[in-house]
């Protein structure tokens, strides 16, 4: 991929070797310099938290902010974004000016996200957070205001280091700090990287009573596992399986990290757990991943997928809504810890939401929603335990 190259006003401190450029970009031009949809791989929970009713009135209201400034000459600030650049973009320097070499892959916007979503929504460009389509009433309705907005041009501040490289830790402190100082995003899950959430604790409890850090660990960071990635499996999937084996299907997959979760009733997943209820999940899980044992860990199948966990959740939640014991929810688990999850499993046939891809070789989910896809693991996975 060829390398992108801007020119603006340099800006450094002594002694520091993070840098910060300015320059300015046509609207139109902003996803040619930038991966304007990029999430940071270790910010995917809270991003996914970002998909708010508050940010998205936020996002109308900034767009209706920028029509008034740009059609009816309203007092409003100039269009900006700040951006960091990972690793170690080339910098050439000519006094106060500098002229920057980098990869757009390596940018994420950490600042004015709300406004960077207002702004690609306007043109029709696809935009982080929600929907970017424009419906034909509103081409028509917003033509004017599109085609000056395009033009204008929007000041990106650039935040690099051409010595030593911005690490992965310090991109996510810096997404919080900016959000932290310039009050952005209304995060409904997080509002720093170590807040806690009400059912943390239990997946605290159960990460240690089950010494998950033998099998790479539970992620803060992440919303689902990844091939490339060391650890097992991530908070946010522990969650999902809390509250399908407490509650079932539809809550599970209503349910927010940041909500005490409760039943129609009013009763609350916590309280259920308090109660005992934890002794079932520990069960089988602790069965379930006996295979693991000794870095058997494989990551070319189904079985670190966010889907599968889910669905075993329900499992647990079935098995003990119909009178099942502690050692029956056990065995539960060893005979599905002992399933070959690889995707040539010739097993995945008799499943009714599993299919081979259009070589006939690989199987994959042929479902037409991932509740569907989930319910329908659940159910093949009951058949097997009975």
């Amino acid at each position: 991929m060829s390398k992108l190259h801007l020119t603006g006003r340099l800006d450094s401190r002594a002694g520091k070797t993070v840098k910060s450029l300015v320059t300015y970009v046509p609207a139109i031009e902003l996803e040619n310099y930038l991966s304007v949809t990029r999430v940071y791989p270790d910010l995917e929970v809270f991003y996914d938290a970002a998909k708010n009713k508050t940010n998205l009135k936020k996002v109308s209201e900034i767009q209706e902010d920028i029509k008034n400034e740009l059609l009816a000459g309203a007092v409003g600030s100039p269009l900006s974004l700040t951006v960091v650049i990972e690793g170690n973009p080339t910098l050439i320097t000519t006094g106060k000016r500098g002229n920057l070499e980098y990869e757009r892959s390596s940018t994420f916007v950490v600042g004015n996200v709300l406004f960077l979503v207002a702004i690609l929504k306007t043109l029709g460009i696809k935009a982080p957070l929600f929907s970017s389509r424009l419906g034909s009433s509103e081409i028509k309705k917003n033509s004017i205001f599109r085609q000056i907005l395009a033009k204008d041009e929007v000041m990106i501040t650039f935040v690099f280091d051409d010595e030593n490289g911005l690490s992965g830790d310090q991109v996510r402190e810096f997404f919080f700090k900016y959000n932290r100082q310039h009050s952005g995003l209304h995060l409904t899950q997080f509002s720093s990287p170590d807040e806690t959430f009400p059912l943390k604790p239990f997946i605290s409890k159960l990460a240690k009573d089950l010494n998950l850090e033998e099998y790479g660990g539970v992620s803060t960071k992440a919303k689902h596992v990844k091939a490339s990635d060391s650890y097992l499996t991530t908070e946010y999937i522990l969650f999902k399986f809390f509250v399908g084996s407490v509650a079932g299907p539809q809550i599970q997959e209503t349910a927010m990290m940041s909500k005490d979760v409760t039943f129609a009733s009013g009763l609350r997943v916590s309280a259920v757990l308090e109660d005992g209820y934890i002794k079932y999940i520990e069960a089988f899980l602790k069965a379930w991943l006996q295979p693991l044992e000794n870095n058997k860990l494989t990551k070319d199948g189904f079985r670190l997928s966010a889907q599968i966990w889910q669905a075993l959740s329900l499992v647990v939640h079935q098995l003990v809504v119909d009178g099942a014991s502690v050692e029956e929810v056990t065995q539960a688990g060893l005979v599905l810890g002992r399933l070959d999850y690889s995707k040539k499993a010739k097993h995945w046939h008799n499943c009714e939401v599993m299919g081979l891809d259009s070589n006939g070789r690989l199987f994959k989910n042929t479902a037409n929603s991932t509740r569907e896809f989930r319910n329908g693991l659940a159910r093949y996975f009951l058949s097997l335990c009975r």
